[in-house]
Formats: structure tokens, sequence, C-alpha cells
């Protein structure tokens, strides 16, 4: 049995399949081995599916973010190697992934849009070319972070009309105080700051909003024109995925076009490790 993981900030998907493409899923906590420790690490795989797994696989792909650099891929292997002990272990780059799930093997942009953001140029084997996503504080432009912070900061300072205010208010559930405290106080706030893009997609057809997002996205798309490509921009995420009309109007208007979009890479990736067994 083989098992596929996609690791991003807030989650992990696993997903266990044979060379029939009979597949299991199950979703755990976001593993980035930047940001834990090998105890912790390990301590998320304690998932009583992955323990029952364990046992049965003999390889493992995870895809991670970041997993960019080469030090940090060998030590990640080296943690999973000690949960999964009977399996050959390969760590990549979420990104990496996104690229093998949109493009197989062709040349592409390809962009993830989750709770953070990370682009690439795809020459079809891998990474040619790579703006630095710079994370949430400094980049993460087009991003569940960029968009929450966006929304926040008009929220807070009160720049939207009363009724939709009250609305968004509501939707996330917590006055001034406790959201200040949610992001400076508290952990993860990229997370909590990514979770409140989704008052933007329920309200996405109200003037106010609309002009959030346009701007976040322009401000995406700049950035991707950086590739000075013509190939189709290919996306991955939950942000990539509902919001997909919004980046395709900002795409073409800067002269590009949107190309594949999924919510999740796991079950392209499925398919291309059936055929690719690197």
């Amino acid at each position: 049995m083989w098992l596929i993981a996609d690791s991003g900030s807030t989650k992990t998907e696993w997903i266990l399949f044979d060379s029939t493409g009979q597949m299991q899923t199950v979703t755990t906590a976001g593993l980035n081995p930047l940001y834990l420790s090998e105890t912790a690490f390990i301590a998320e795989l304690e998932d009583p599916i992955l323990v029952d797994w364990a046992s049965q696989v003999t390889r493992v792909w995870f895809y991670g973010a970041g997993c960019g650099d080469t030090k940090i891929n060998y030590t990640t292997a080296n943690w999973l190697k000690s949960f999964f002990v009977k399996a050959h272990v390969n760590v990549a780059s979420d990104l990496l992934g996104a690229a093998r799930a949109t493009c197989g093997t062709s040349k592409g942009i390809v962009a993830i849009l989750g709770t953070g953001s990370n682009s690439c140029y795809y020459d079809g084997k891998g990474i040619k070319m790579h703006i630095k996503p710079l994370g949430f504080i400094l980049g993460d432009e087009g991003s569940g972070a960029a968009l929450g912070k966006a929304l926040l900061k008009k929220l807070l300072r009160d720049e939207f009309s009363s009724n939709l205010s009250k609305l968004i208010y509501k939707e996330i559930g917590l006055d001034y105080h406790k959201i200040i405290s949610k992001v400076y106080k508290e952990e993860w706030p990229n997370r909590f700051i990514a979770s409140c893009a989704k008052a933007l997609f329920l309200y996405k057809e109200e003037a106010e909003i609309e002009k959030v997002l346009r701007k976040e996205f322009d401000t995406f798309t700049l950035l991707i024109k950086k590739y000075e490509s013509t190939l189709k921009i290919n996306l991955i995420g939950s942000i990539g995925f509902y919001f997909k009309d919004f980046i395709a109007t900002s795409l073409q208007d800067q002269g590009l076009e949107i190309g594949k979009v999924l919510k999740s890479p796991t079950e392209a990736l499925v398919g291309y490790h059936l055929q690719n067994k690197d």
C-alpha cells in the first residue's frame, strides 16, 4: 500500500491507495516542520487511522509546507520513517505536489492559495522559478491570510457599512477585543486570520466586499506576472477553488488565463504516482 500526504499550514490530507487506484482518506492537523519539534510532529501522527495504516504502507510521498529545503526534508523523512517503519519515504514541497497534481508532466505556472500562498514555474519535471512567498506578515498574496487581514483591517476600523459590519462580526463570532487577542496573543494567528476569509465568500456579492476581493487578487496577479509567461495559471487550495471567478477576472485583466483549479491535490497525485514512481 502507498500513502500520499498533502500538508499545509492548517491541515494534512492523507490518501492511502494501491496499484488499482482504490483509495482511503483521513485528515489530520497541519504538519509544518518549520514550526514543530520532532516530538510534536510525531504526536500529530498518532491518529487511530494512521496508526492502523502504518504497518501496511511501503511507500510514502509527503508534500508539505515548509519542505523546500534539503536539510529540512531529510529531517522530516526521518521523522516519518520512525512512524511508517516499513516504508520508503520521499519528502518534497507542497508546491511540487501542486505542480504534479495540476500539470502532470507538462509545463505550467502553479499557485497554492490556501491559508498561505506560494507559486512557481514548473517545467514538467521540477520547479524552475519560484517567487518567495514571505509568509502571512510580509507576503502570501491572494491567500486566506491575506484576504482575512484585508477584511479585519476594514472591519476593526469601522470602514464597512454598519449593517455589513454587524453581519461580519456575527459570522466571525467575536468582538473587537477578542479578535485582537486571537491575532496577537494566541497560537497560530495565520489560521485564525485565514478563517475570517469565509465571511468574504459569504458576502462576496456585496459591493464593499467585491472591492476588497478585487484589490487582493489584483495584487496576487501582479506577483504572478513576474513569471513573464503566457502559460495558464493553475490553482490549488480552498481560496483558489472558492474564489476562482474573481481570480480568473483579475488574471484576464492582465492578459493571463486561468487553468486547472483543484481544491485538493491528493486524488490527482494518486494518478500521477500510479504512472510515475519517482
